[in-house]
């Protein structure tokens, strides 16, 4: 199937040249889109690990049995990106659950 082009209020065939200067801004947008997501995904981890920070300190509240749990969650999330196929899509990704 030929690659149109809209030019000058025409549709018209892409030449050879044109079709290869797609092709190759098309990568280069697929590979920014994989930056930005795994981006994203980090930021989303950092964020959960951050709100959670406070369950490791020493002055913590939290039983021990909870402690080991909520450090166990944090592993969990800090491996993320080897563990999870899905990795970086951030809305495919099988996120940790929060100990309750």
């Amino acid at each position: 199937m030929p690659m149109i082009n809209y030019v000058g209020g025409h549709n018209r065939e892409m030449n050879d040249a044109e079709i290869a200067i797609n092709d190759a801004l098309q990568a280069e947008i697929a590979i920014e889109n994989v930056a930005r997501e795994e981006l994203l995904s980090r930021q989303m981890r950092d964020a959960l690990l951050a709100a959670c920070d406070w369950t490791q300190t020493s002055d913590s509240p939290l039983a021990s049995a909870k402690k080991t749990a909520w450090a166990t969650y944090r592993a969990a999330l800090r491996n993320l990106p080897t563990a999870d196929a899905k990795w970086p899509d951030h809305i495919e990704i099988t996120w940790p659950t929060e100990p309750s």
